[in-house]
């Protein structure tokens, strides 16, 4: 086999987006590392866009030829801010190519300068009886100074005289003490450290609208990796192209087309790089355009809402929203009726779970959880790896074989409650049954629901109580607060829609209830018993996940002041007994939790409630079996500072290892509910908040 037909082989799912014409060149430049495509095009600046454009050097005919483009840098957005400052020369480079102004530090004895304030000269020249110069020069020397620069011109010259002799001889005596020459290096270490803090702070700034324009100009690309327990994730990369490639617009009709090409060298290496190739005629001194928008946005609006991510790069005005556009999207989003809610069917719970049941019968469970087998230790219940004689099936994964299930068995998985547990499916239920709630933080699908979003995004920034306008993105189906960020501008958002896992975008609650100073959320247990009609309830103990670190909206980096989620990650995890929460977090804010707790439950069971309401695949509904299905969630819940809950997510199979080493009879409280045959219900029931 050839070099040339093991590059093919190797590449070929790259190479089935470029023309089959053009493999062999590419080939060859990419043997040679030949960046020609300065041959063929050249930087302007300032025409016809603010900034840097791509234009053809000559005549280039349609996929005559192809071009290779290096990849200036290439990252992760979560460990961006860290690069930029640890890679020199990469800060200066990013801004150049972005075409930000680069900020300098000036000395203090620059910065200590005030302009000229022409109020002052006149007020100084008038006391003083001088002329304007004068005055100008005496504020200059008291450092403007109005009191000082008056005195300075008015005093006598036997004064002045008297003046200068003490200062004369105060000054020979700190010489010969010494201190003068302590005091210039005490004022010379002073000066170095203000002017080290003014360098971190202009170094700060300077990362900080590097990070927000990068949302601008970066691409990405996604690889598949090995998990530590062999499982196989998708990842994303985000990376800049270099100048050339970065300097082409978009456009809707493009004349060129740039796609990522990872080059494998074999053993050696792999070296990412983009590719440019003409798929028109493009005539000297004509922009250099492609399209920016990905493949499956097809409608006209969703393309506009899409290119928000790129102000002042693209080639066609045409092609921009309107904001009207937009916030009218958002409003009919919001606004559609909800006329077909029907309630869900009232039932006496309580009478329910406690109808008589035959006691002190052998219970057989299949289950997958470490924690039930460690903790279940109720009599009459025997383990079995039998599924189809098990009573009681408890499985931490998804199950799959509900063929294999038979009647009156119960299993702790309800059909379809990735209604529940995907994000954006709680999102889409909760809107469908109820519209926009207050127990819900505004949520958004980037995959569909992208033109609703930027309608609400432009609204909240015309607010004066919004300015900061922050959102979190999530990707729909992880847990462990994985692949969560906090988004600081509109293209950030925007982009979050093209990364390996789809991801829903969240408004931020930016005034959070907080416990001495610090953010926190909490963990809820809640038992859904049945759905139809529903039973289900909460357990009383509840568990608070605590920021390491004092709340600061402005710092929006540091993960230990925004996010509770510490103990899947390296950081210290404040553990914190939920009595002695409500007792201190009742002292600090003269509040009454149960007061709180009643309307946390209320929008627990609303969530629920919508759950049972809606058909599959909205909601649960539609689906009747001969086995009875139960299901224990992780419901996370948040404050406002005004006590209003926030169901931010609900989570499917929760790890209860936490609760059992909190509360030894958590498992056994558990299962006496799901089957009144087990155990001592009504005293079972006591740790619980039937809804």
């Amino acid at each position: 086999m050839s070099a040339f037909d093991a590059f093919v082989t190797v590449h070929q799912y790259q190479l089935a987006s470029i023309p089959k014409d053009l493999w062999e060149p590419l080939f060859m430049k990419l043997g040679d590392d030949y960046l020609d495509a300065g041959n063929a095009f050249e930087l302007h600046y300032g025409d016809p866009l603010e900034g840097y454009t791509l234009h053809a050097k000559t005549n280039v005919e349609k996929n005559s030829n192809i071009f290779l483009v290096d990849h200036a840098w290439t990252t992760k957005p979560e460990n961006a801010k860290k690069e930029i400052k640890a890679a020199p020369g990469l800060l200066d480079r990013l801004e150049s190519l972005m075409d930000i102004e680069k900020e300098e530090v000036y000395d203090s004895d620059e910065e200590d300068e005030v302009e000229e304030d022409s109020n002052m000269v006149d007020i100084v020249a008038e006391q003083a009886s001088v002329s304007r110069e004068s005055a100008k020069k005496a504020l200059v020397a008291e450092k403007y100074d109005l009191v000082n620069a008056i005195m300075r011109l008015t005093m006598t010259e036997e004064f002045k005289a008297e003046s200068d002799r003490l200062q004369e001889q105060v000054m020979g005596q700190l010489i010969a003490s010494g201190k003068a020459e302590e005091k210039d290096q005490r004022l010379q270490k002073e000066k170095e450290e203000r002017r080290k803090t003014r360098e971190k702070e202009v170094l700060e700034r300077r990362v900080n609208r590097v990070y927000d324009q990068m949302w601008v100009y970066n691409q990405t690309y996604s690889y598949s990796v090995i998990t530590a327990d062999g499982a196989t994730a998708v990842e994303s990369v985000w990376y800049i192209n270099d100048e050339v490639g970065s300097a082409i617009t978009h456009s809707s009709e493009p004349n060129c087309v740039m796609v990522p090409f990872i080059f494998s060298r074999g053993n050696s290496a792999t070296i990412p790089y983009s590719v440019i190739f003409p798929i028109k005629d493009i005539a000297e001194g004509e922009i250099v355009t492609r399209d920016f928008v990905p493949k499956d946005l097809k409608d006209s609006l969703d393309r506009k809402a899409y290119l928000m991510a790129y102000p002042g790069r693209l080639a066609n005005d045409e092609e921009i929203g309107t904001e009207e556009e937009f916030i009218a999207a958002y409003q009919a989003l919001v606004n559609v009726p909800h006329p077909d809610t029907k309630p869900a069917k009232s039932v006496n719970a309580m009478a329910l779970l406690k109808t008589p049941t035959t006691q002190n019968v052998d219970i057989k469970v299949f289950t997958t959880a470490e924690f039930v087998r460690k903790n279940l230790t109720l009599p009459h219940i025997t383990f079995t790896e039998d599924l189809e004689s098990a009573d009681i099936i408890w499985t931490v994964q998804d199950f799959t074989e509900w063929e294999k299930l038979s009647h009156g068995q119960r299993v702790s998985q309800v059909p379809n409650e990735s209604c529940l547990t995907y994000k954006n499916n709680l999102a889409k239920l909760i809107s469908h049954t109820y519209g926009p709630v207050s127990w819900c933080p505004q949520t958004y699908n980037l995959i569909d629901q992208l033109p609703a979003f930027v309608g609400d995004y432009l609204q909240r920034s015309h607010q004066v109580d919004n300015t900061d306008n922050l959102w979190i993105t999530k990707p729909w189906n992880y847990a462990r607060g994985m692949d969560i960020s906090i988004a600081t501008s509109l293209p950030q958002v925007i982009r979050q829609r093209e990364t390996a896992t789809p991801k829903i975008t969240q408004e931020y609650i930016d005034k959070p209830l907080l416990y001495n100073d610090r953010k926190f959320d909490l963990r809820y247990i809640v038992l859904l018993h049945q759905t139809s009609p529903m039973v289900a309830c909460v357990y009383n103990m509840f568990w608070i996940r605590l920021a390491n670190k004092k709340y600061d909206k402005d710092n929006v980096d540091d993960y230990e002041k925004h996010f509770t989620v510490m103990n899947y990650s390296n950081y210290q995890m404040t553990q914190l007994h939920y009595q002695t929460f409500i007792q201190n977090i009742e002292k600090e804010h003269k509040l009454k939790w149960a007061d709180v707790q009643k309307d946390i439950n209320f929008a627990i069971k609303d969530v629920l409630s919508a759950a049972c309401i809606q058909e599959q695949p909205i909601g649960l509904a539609g689906s009747e079996t001969q086995y009875k299905p139960f299901a224990v969630y992780g419901f996370d819940v948040m404050v406002t500072a005004d006590l209003k809950p926030k169901i931010i997510e609900v989570n499917f199979s929760p790890d209860c290892t936490r609760a059992c080493s909190y509360d030894p009879d958590f498992v056994n409280n558990i299962f006496s509910v799901v089957d009144g045959r087990i155990g001592d219900i009504g005293k079972a029931l006591d740790s619980f908040t039937v809804l």
